[in-house]
């Protein structure tokens, strides 16, 4: 009995052995099959052929056209032209005295005839009563022709300062005619507000054209 429950445990122990060495080389297999295929996972089947990939350059028609510029030019800024400097009216000075002419141009001059205090009235608006001097003044044409006078202007000042004498229509005041004829005379009648204290210093223009100079009466007025 004891040999047979020898015999039977040896062959039990021998199957044991195999059975554990068929397990061991089954595992060997299964992990060497799986670490094969594993270590090249992309890997192509023999014969086949890898695709090349190259890059490829950007199409003709993709590629941007450079656009021609034309360089903006600065507009030439013309510094404005200057306006001519009007030339000032000259003026010509003369003595106050009574019918000594003074000439405006040639063959064209002017005169005070008559200078008379007189009490001035008030006729129109601004014009201010009082004592006044009425000047006559004449203006004498050997030109060749008729020459306007319906833009002479005539002005009186008084005093140290100049102060403007107001311009009264009355007594008797008469504007220049339009015109004065060659070879002929023209007056006309001008009215002024200077007071009495004041009349020894007096300026009577006349002003027949800006073409023309300025003619300055300078001196005394009556008083009375």
């Amino acid at each position: 009995m004891s040999e047979q429950t020898d015999r039977r445990r040896s062959r039990r122990g021998a199957a044991a052995i195999i059975a554990a060495l068929v397990v061991v080389i089954a595992a060997v297999v299964v992990i060497a099959l799986l670490s094969g295929g594993a270590s090249n996972p992309t890997a192509a089947p023999t014969g086949s052929v890898n695709p090349v990939v190259t890059a490829s350059s950007p199409a003709a028609a993709d590629t941007p056209t450079p656009i021609k510029t034309t360089p903006r030019t600065t507009p030439t800024t013309r510094a404005p032209a200057s306006a001519p400097t009007p030339t000032p009216q000259r003026t010509r000075t003369a003595p106050i005295t009574e019918s000594t002419p003074a000439v405006i141009k040639k063959e064209l001059s002017v005169r005070v005839v008559k200078m008379e205090a007189v009490q001035g009235t008030a006729d129109g608006p601004g014009e201010i009563a009082g004592p006044s001097v009425r000047f006559t003044i004449s203006i004498d044409n050997t030109t060749g022709k008729r020459v306007a006078l319906s833009d002479t202007v005539v002005n009186a000042y008084y005093g140290a300062d100049a102060i403007p004498a107001i311009q009264l229509l009355g007594p008797g005041g008469e504007p220049f005619p339009k015109s004065v004829q060659d070879g002929g005379s023209a007056s006309g009648i001008f009215v002024f507000n200077i007071p009495s204290e004041q009349r020894g210093d007096v300026r009577v223009t006349v002003d027949t054209s800006v073409k023309n100079p300025v003619i300055a009466f300078e001196g005394k007025a009556p008083r009375a």
